[in-house]
């Protein structure tokens, strides 16, 4: 508890006597790509795609000194993936997923470099909310025909909406003036949260993996 106490302590005196801290808000945007990992546990005869989407948001920073900063985003990601049956008599079934996602990843942001060319280490965790999802394809009828659908996925009791894990990237930024800031950010979200609900009659974790390529430009207050 002391070392606890003593880590709050220290943290707390940098935070508020290093005189050249210094807060910066910003918006992002760009594109992500997101596949999933499934256990042996789910049907032999499925195979599972990624898909591209795009992902926005907010950027929150406080930078403590020239080398370390604190930093929070608000982003939406398209966590997408496609799912095919790969038996030969039901082969053109197939199963697009739009799922969208509000991310909360919280990062220390570890920069070096020059006075406006910066390179940037981020590492940290996230908490996600599903939103919504919709799916499109193709399905099987008795008769063997190949119907096609598109619908607005109904969430239930299976489905865990909570999503929690790591994060992790490099980033670029250059300095256009004293108070704006472009940076190029490549991000990883590694869930450790399966997307499905785990418990006796249903061992079937499936968990979301998403890389995000953002542009973002940041106001330094």
């Amino acid at each position: 508890m002391n070392k606890v106490k003593l880590l709050i302590l220290t943290l707390f005196i940098v935070l508020t006597t290093n005189v050249n801290a210094q807060l910066g808000i910003g918006l992002k945007g760009g594109a992500d790509f997101n596949s999933i990992t499934r256990s042996n546990a789910g049907r032999i005869d499925e195979t599972y795609h990624g898909k591209k989407g795009l992902g926005y948001g907010l950027i929150l920073r406080y930078q403590v000194n020239d080398w370390f900063a604190m930093r929070a985003d608000v982003e939406m990601l398209s966590r997408s993936h496609s799912m095919k049956r790969n038996l030969n008599f039901v082969n053109e079934v197939y199963t697009d997923y739009k799922n969208n996602y509000l991310t909360l990843p919280v990062m220390a942001d570890f920069t070096f470099g020059g006075s406006k060319l910066r390179g940037h280490f981020l590492m940290g965790g996230f908490v996600g909310y599903w939103l919504s999802s919709n799916r499109n394809g193709k399905t099987v009828d008795m008769s063997m025909d190949f119907p096609d659908f598109d619908e607005k996925l109904e969430f239930n009791q299976e489905h865990n909406r909570l999503a929690a894990g790591l994060v992790g990237g490099t980033g670029v930024s250059y300095d256009i003036s004293d108070n704006i800031a472009l940076e190029l950010d490549a991000v990883f979200y590694y869930d450790l949260t399966s997307y499905m609900k785990i418990n006796e009659l249903s061992v079937d974790p499936r968990y979301n993996n998403t890389l995000s390529l953002t542009l973002g430009v940041i106001y330094k207050l």
